[in-house]
């Protein structure tokens, strides 16, 4: 870091505030255009991912840590910037529910203002894993002026909270196929099913039952809960909660705790589905709330997971339902939104808050879920509906795709390494109702979906789920089926599906 800033000819000098500063205002200046070259020069990405043509400056800020625990915060300022009252630029720290400074918002160091240098910075410890620590705060420079302070970056979070990590594993082999309870299995934060995790599964979905009022947003409590009853289905799980001061240290807490005695866990999905209500429940409010709240807790348990596990992947989870455009005056649009729509507003919100590794799990179950042989709709009623929601990509399932898999190659869905994110498809179950001949030749069909297909990581079946909808348990054939479609027999398996089917080649129903 010394090297970069003497080959710039940048001398900064960071000194210690130990100050409040009384009479804040909430605003934020307006940000001048930085090219990306700039940029490049000097070592900031554009976390706006507009390739640094039209990009705020108050996004062009880096926030990382080293493995001693310095976090190093740097800012290309608008050379429009008002001059502080006082010539001074301030570090503030914010919780990551917090949007706008205040009279309690805690200054980490402030510094003389050098509006020659292009860049500004400021080093602080991070605080690992103590009582203070600032792994899970946001970060944003401030100035006084016209007697008011303000924001004159985004605040943003520390985007490499992996250097801290004592684990450091190299991730073990993974086959494309897996199956859940055995390598999968669910972990519920109350802490009534979680330390038996130490031992066996690679995969963990996090789930909040709401029976901690300090882990569950308080939107999702019972009180809550009859404020509009009419406007959400039963809740099964509830939205974590990352709103106030005990919530996030609750979530921090068990997530460390969690990740450092899951030797095994490498997946981590953060909530079931959570483009449904119903999975995350929280009394109503705007899908931008929604979207926010989750998003915060999400950046909360990313940063715990990684700081203990260098390796892991953490995953946003989503349901089917993926284009639908459904309005306001629709039926269901206030129980579910499209994973596309939800999927854009958590990138945004991610990237204004310093872009990180999260990947994408989905269930593409056939539609409907009740019925497996999809190659023919008409056992189906309404089937010409359901196949048409697959043709134009308003569901997604493991027939299309390619509509997940080409949205998440579009240059602002990529990672921070430009590559496409992770993808594992972390639930599919099989109806049996359609006969056993039928699901094992389905199954196939989704295992030759994701075999060859390099942006899918892993493909998780669930084989023993029956509710009134669906039951994918399954008979001797098809065990058999499942137990080899993979294995050396899979090409004699393959050939069977599709001459089952009729077509001879997958391509004819598969895209």
């Amino acid at each position: 870091m010394q090297e970069f800033f003497k080959r710039k000819g940048i001398i900064l000098a960071c000194l210690m505030a130990g100050m409040f500063i009384g009479g804040m205002g909430g605003d934020t200046y307006a940000a001048e255009v930085v090219d990306a070259q700039t940029l490049e020069e000097n070592g900031i990405s554009d976390a706006a991912g507009s390739d640094g043509v039209q990009t705020a400056v108050s996004h062009n800020v880096s926030c990382t840590v080293e493995k001693d625990g310095t976090v190093t915060y740097m800012a290309v300022l608008d050379n429009l910037l008002p001059a502080p009252d006082d010539g001074m630029l301030y570090l503030f720290e914010l919780d990551p529910y917090e949007y706008e400074l205040t009279s309690d918002t805690d200054v980490i160091k402030s510094m003389v203002f050098d509006s020659s240098q292009p860049v500004q910075c400021f080093d602080f410890p991070v605080n690992f894993r103590q009582e203070d620590t600032r792994l899970y705060s946001k970060f944003a420079i401030g100035i006084k002026n016209g007697g008011a302070v303000s924001m004159v970056t985004e605040p943003t979070y520390i985007t490499n909270p992996e250097a801290l990590a004592w684990n450091t594993l190299a991730r073990q082999p993974r086959s494309k196929k897996s199956t859940q309870g055995e390598e999968f299995n669910n972990l519920y934060l109350d802490g009534t099913y979680g330390p038996v995790l130490a031992s066996g599964f690679k995969t963990v979905q996090v789930l909040n039952t709401g029976d901690s009022a300090a882990l569950t947003h308080p939107m999702s409590r019972t009180e809550a809960m009859a404020a509009d009853p009419a406007k959400v289905e039963q809740p099964m799980f509830y939205m974590f909660n990352a709103s106030d001061e005990e919530g996030v240290k609750a979530l921090a807490s068990f997530m460390e705790y969690y990740a450092a005695n899951s030797l095994g866990g490498e997946n981590w999905i953060i909530g079931n589905e959570v483009n449904t209500r119903r999975w995350n429940y929280m009394a109503w409010t705007d899908w931008d709330t929604y979207i926010r709240e989750y998003t915060q807790a999400f950046r909360v348990m990313y940063n715990a997971i990684m700081s203990t596990n260098a390796n892991a992947r953490v995953y946003v989870c989503l349901d089917q339902i993926w284009d639908k455009n459904l309005t306001p005056d629709d039926e269901g649009y206030d129980q579910c939104m499209d994973g596309k729509d939800f999927l854009e507003k958590f990138n945004a919100l991610i990237r204004q808050g310093g872009n990180i590794d999260w990947g994408v799990s989905q269930h593409p179950y056939t539609n409907p879920m009740g019925y497996a042989k999809f190659w023919d709709m008409s056992g189906c009623e309404d089937g010409a509906v359901y196949a048409d929601q697959v043709r134009t990509g308003q569901i997604v399932t493991f027939q299309n795709l390619s509509v997940l898999t080409d949205f998440m190659q579009t240059p602002a869905m990529l990672g921070t390494d430009g590559n496409v994110r992770h993808i594992i498809l972390s639930e599919i179950g099989l109806t049996n109702a359609q006969g056993s001949e039928v699901q094992a030749a389905a199954m196939c069909a989704s295992y030759a979906a994701v075999k060859d297909n390099p942006l899918i990581d892993e493909m998780m079946y669930l084989l023993a789920y029956s509710d009134p909808g669906m039951d994918s348990s399954l008979d001797a054939f098809a065990q058999r089926i499942y137990d080899e479609m993979d294995g050396e027999n899979s090409e004699l398996h393959m050939e069977w599906a599709k001459s089952y089917i009729g077509i001879s080649d997958w391509s004819e129903i598969i895209w």
